[in-house]
């Protein structure tokens, strides 16, 4: 299993997201096959891309260039809360886990919220 550095595992948003990668990668193993190269994988390629986003924002110094990618990785997280919802609707998954799994999303907002603030102040 992959260790994070101490300095990618002290900061909370990234310690908060792996928790939602691995939620919603287990429920997406319960998608029907027929949804494996479609809405799964969307999910799949969105969440590495976030996680992907998260790193590289946290080494960023300009602070300019970091608000943009922060600015990514919300649009990411808006695009996860659309296809939850879609998965919801289309009886992928049930309401306990539509509810958990969008509560963690916002959860994820709610922080980089915080983060974009405090680029804001800087």
């Amino acid at each position: 299993m992959y260790k994070p550095k101490q300095a990618e595992s002290n900061l909370l948003i990234y310690q908060k997201y792996t928790d939602v990668i691995e939620y919603g990668y287990n429920l997406l193993k319960k998608y029907p096959k027929s949804e494996k190269y479609g809405l799964s994988s969307e999910i799949r390629k969105s969440m590495f891309q976030t996680i992907r986003l998260i790193l590289y924002a946290n080494k960023m110094s300009n602070k300019y260039n970091k608000l943009d990618t922060i600015n990514k990785i919300d649009a990411e997280i808006a695009s996860q809360k659309f296809f939850v919802r879609f998965s919801y609707k289309s009886k992928y998954i049930s309401h306990n886990n539509y509810f958990e799994w969008s509560k963690r999303l916002d959860e994820i907002g709610k922080i980089l919220g915080g983060w974009i603030k405090s680029c804001l102040k800087e």
